[in-house]
């Protein structure tokens, strides 16, 4: 019985003599690995061996590929088994599959490991819906300097700076961070003092951090809390003075900073110039630090 039509298959051949010119004569098997091959679609089934013979020195025999569309399993060996009527025979495996072409030489095909092929899993019909079953317990969030963690550090008291431009570490707004880690960062600092004196500010983090902050704050020299946004673009631990005025208004740095060595990003601020009037940043204000990478 043929093949179904259209089924893929793949013809052997081989012309083979004797060193005296004469021609071969014997048998070649074809033994696929699997001990059945099947298309449910088609309902055909293969199994055992495929035997050709050369004649006069010439055979053809034609198979089913290993890759024929709808069978199963697929990707398989087929045994080759050649028994000349007055030769040495030999047995090795080869994969027969569609990437070889309709027809191809005995010859050419080159041996390979067996392997019994792959088998697609369908899904069968839906079960029934199962008991629920009991509720886990609460998962715990991640803690500490981890990426997606964040952590807030909150300024329990008023802190003040008179008479001097040199920046200090902040007493409270401090968050400590790890080498590589790569760390979104936001504060509100509610500040105010000498409108003259206004607020010099930064982002400070350890040596070798690269990245970007902006002050998020009024220009310089305002006294009513209205005036241009500064947005300017700053590496980590560059100054720059801000605007602030008697009555008091909000400063809101953000930026992002990869640390260069493990240690902490401060906020450190002082007077922008030097007054006698006290500049004040109150209790409340907060810093934000999250590890994005």
């Amino acid at each position: 019985m043929a093949l179904p039509e259209g089924v893929e298959r793949i013809t052997i051949t081989s012309s083979r003599d004797h060193p005296d010119g004469g021609p071969m004569r014997g048998r070649v098997t074809v033994r696929p690995a699997p001990a059945i091959v099947t298309n449910t679609a088609l309902g055909h089934t293969v199994q055992g061996d495929a035997v050709g013979r050369w004649i006069d020195g010439e055979l053809s025999l034609t198979v089913l590929v290993a890759d024929a569309t709808g069978y199963e399993p697929t990707g398989y060996t087929h045994l080759v088994m050649e028994r000349p009527d007055d030769a040495p025979g030999r047995d090795y495996p080869v994969l027969l599959t569609t990437a070889l072409g309709p027809t191809i030489d005995l010859a050419a095909l080159a041996p390979t490991e067996p392997y019994d092929g792959d088998y697609v899993l369908v899904p069968g019909p839906r079960g029934e819906k199962g008991d629920k079953g009991d509720k886990g317990d609460a998962g715990t969030p991640p803690t500490g300097d981890q990426v997606g963690v964040t952590r807030t550090v909150d300024k329990p008291s008023d802190e003040q700076v008179l008479s001097s431009t040199v920046l200090q570490d902040d007493d409270h707004l401090s968050v400590s961070v790890t080498a590589g880690g790569r760390y979104a960062v936001d504060a509100m600092l509610a500040v105010d003092g000498d409108p003259a004196a206004d607020l010099l500010l930064t982002l400070a983090a350890p040596p070798g951090s690269t990245g970007y902050w902006t002050p998020g704050a009024i220009t310089l020299g305002v006294s009513d809390g209205t005036g241009s946004i500064r947005l300017t673009r700053y590496a980590p631990g560059a100054s720059i003075g801000v605007g602030i005025t008697a009555a008091g208004l909000m400063v809101a740095p953000l930026g992002t900073i990869t640390a260069g060595a493990n240690g902490a990003i401060t906020v450190q601020w002082a007077q922008n110039v030097s007054s006698a009037t006290p500049t004040i940043l109150r209790a409340g204000s907060w810093l934000r630090v999250t590890r994005t990478a």
